[in-house]
């Protein structure tokens, strides 16, 4: 059984996600439960749990600081994160510090979480075999003078071991010899891994994964030479070669692209470190491999990508700026030439220094906007829920920057013929709002109280009356008010300040400045113009 720690400030939260899946069937073990930050981090310590499920607004310790700090306790336990919409800039925080998965708090359904969990399962189940022993204990067994060669190098590189705990005489123990040459740690992973899983049972991605080992060790000559394979995730290798220069390490690579096409009809990409001296600097160059291997986002798949690239620092300091009122804005006004543009202009800032966290954190936020707009459009909560999920499960196959672009502005394409269907079917509305302003001008109106009396959103409502009429809700109950309150000035001998209760405006000194404002003069210029004319 794998434990789960659940961190969240609201009671019934923490019941529901107890009481959602059937967790033990899963294999997982609620062993505790926390209300903040604080009681989190001493639960974690504690119970040495392997996955732990977090709110980010808290009490006490927020989820920001919770998740920085149990990080820096476990690099490798598995960290899903409970968001709402407007937490996304405290997301984007979290998702940099190592969140492991996400779920929309308001929108959770048990096949989310059930989703979620299964995946997590799968990989909690190949880390625990690879390492031959239980899973989420190798940082507290390194301790101990007995590990394995691949245990350890798999400790040291995903950094769930200290290099300050490892020794020379633990080094050896693990039939490692003293490193007297050049190091160099190729990152492997295959390309298109999730439109492979959504063709393929688990159980051949694990036998693809299996031959892609034999593929590796005999390009590498891993049975002759001090070579090591690293075991990662399904579908992700690290190779450890020793006493190679860079150029060799790129040649060998290039083969090994060759290798999988030809034997597995896989297409690969690598990344490759830059040299190094000491196993104790494995982290850092595991780090840099990955990184490398992910810049296939922007140079495309099969390759091989080397040193000639350059991790940037900056990234989490100067995250790249979304204004969904501006994307909003051309969507309600149906200008699709003007939201591409917006989508294109907005990932290329990202582009432009390789930031393919970036990337992400983009990707996340226009789902959540296009998922919010879509409940601005439809009331059908099935069709929302089963779109949202054809919406993830489409982006997590995409491998490229230009295939993500391509495919926002094909879903937000969609999206505005959607708006324009819509704005079809719902004129009508319009003229019913205006029926009822004519009717209530003294009444209180605003835009919350039209839009519940027509049904619609207030913001699609808001832009489907300006787009029909030309001009916004209050301005023209403005203009209806301001109309009648003329007709009183011109008809009546009644003050200003009840002509202003009369029109909906109670507020004496407001509707004289209201009034002048709009018509240049005040109420009671205007009845003295009138009558000399």
């Amino acid at each position: 059984m794998y434990k789960v720690l659940i961190v969240d400030d609201e009671h019934f939260v923490r019941y529901g996600i107890k009481a959602m899946i059937d967790w033990e069937s899963m294999g997982f073990d609620v062993v505790g439960e926390a209300s903040n930050g604080m009681e989190g981090l001493l639960a974690f310590e504690e119970l040495e749990p392997d996955v732990v499920i977090t709110d980010i607004k808290m009490p006490v310790m927020d989820g920001i600081e919770f998740v920085r700090q149990v990080r820096a306790l476990d690099r490798q336990v598995k960290l899903i994160l409970l968001t709402c919409l407007d937490d996304f800039e405290y997301a984007q925080k979290a998702i940099r510090l190592g969140i492991t998965d996400y779920l929309i708090k308001s929108d959770i359904m048990p096949k989310d979480l059930e989703q979620v969990m299964m995946n997590l399962k799968t990989v909690l189940d190949e880390a625990q075999y690879a390492a031959g022993h239980s899973a989420g204990r190798q940082a507290h067994e390194s301790n101990q003078d007995s590990v394995t060669k691949e245990a350890l190098l798999m400790g040291l590189a995903h950094g769930t071991i200290s290099e300050a705990n490892v020794t020379e005489q633990k080094l050896q123990a693990a039939g490692l010899s003293p490193v007297r040459t050049p190091l160099i740690l190729l990152y492997i992973g295959i390309d298109d891994l999730e439109k492979l899983r959504s063709h393929h049972t688990e159980d051949e991605i694990i036998m693809l994964h299996t031959k892609g080992i034999e593929v590796i060790r005999k390009a590498c000559s891993l049975d002759s030479e001090d070579n090591e394979i690293i075991s990662g995730t399904t579908g992700v290798w690290s190779v450890l070669l020793k006493g190679i220069s860079g150029e060799a390490a790129e040649e060998l690579a290039q083969r090994l692209i060759s290798r999988f096409s030809d034997k597995l009809g896989l297409s690969i990409t690598l990344g490759v470190s830059s040299l190094f001296h000491s196993l104790l600097e494995l982290r850092n160059a595991y780090l840099q491999a990955e990184h490398r291997y992910r810049l296939k986002l922007f140079l495309g798949c099969g390759i091989v990508i080397g040193q000639e690239f350059v991790y940037e620092t900056e990234h989490a300091e100067n995250p790249v700026p979304m204004m969904n009122k501006k994307l909003n804005d051309y969507l309600y006004s149906l200008d699709s030439e003007a939201m591409q543009q917006y989508l294109v202009d907005t990932f290329d800032h990202a582009k432009a220094r390789l930031d393919y966290e970036g990337v992400h954190l983009i990707s996340i936020e226009l789902l959540l906007n296009l998922t919010n707009m879509y409940l601005e459009l439809s009331h059908d909560q099935e069709w929302l829920y089963e779109r949202k999920k054809e919406l993830f499960d489409q982006i997590k196959q995409l491998e490229t920057l230009e295939e993500i672009i391509s495919w926002f502005v094909q879903i937000y394409e969609e999206l505005i013929r959607k708006m324009r269907a819509v704005y079809s079917s719902d004129q009508g509305s319009v003229a019913k709002a205006i029926q009822y302003i004519e009717q209530n001008y003294d009444q209180d109106l605003s835009l919350q109280v039209l839009s519940q009396y027509v049904h619609l959103s207030k913001n699609y409502f808001s832009n489907l009356f300006k787009r029909e009429m030309g001009e916004g809700v209050i301005d023209y109950i403005t203009k209806v008010r301001l109309d009648r309150a003329k007709a009183l000035l011109r008809n009546t001998d009644l003050r200003s300040s009840e002509i202003g209760t009369l029109i909906g405006v109670s507020d004496s000194k407001y509707f004289s400045k209201l009034f002048k404002k709009m018509t240049g003069a005040t109420p009671s210029e205007y009845r003295d113009g009138m009558k000399s004319m």
